[in-house]
């Protein structure tokens, strides 16, 4: 798992490999994606691992890498995660 993610150490790897092992039953729940990321927030999942544990959990095809930030930016359980990206933003821009 997470062969085609150039740079991860092994020890990072094995990581995110339990990440999404501990997140498979979690998507059988009726909240399914949104749960998943409830737990990762909960476990100190950074927006970039969980990122990369949602595209896997999505099956890591073609187009997933969008579609599992989108979740993950989205998600409830980030909430202040990007509040605090759009402060970032406007302030970049304001500059």
């Amino acid at each position: 798992m997470f062969d085609d993610v150039h740079g991860l150490t092994p020890d990072r790897a094995a990581c995110l490999t339990s990440l999404v092992e501990q997140s498979l039953p979690l998507l059988d729940q009726e909240r399914g994606m949104e749960a998943v990321q409830r737990f990762l927030h909960s476990q100190g999942a950074s927006v970039i691992d969980s990122i990369v544990v949602t595209r896997e959990l999505l099956g890591a095809g073609q187009g997933s890498l969008g579609t599992a930030k989108e979740i993950v930016l989205t998600s409830a359980a980030r909430t202040t995660e990007l509040r605090e990206h759009q402060r970032l933003v406007e302030g970049i821009e304001e500059a």
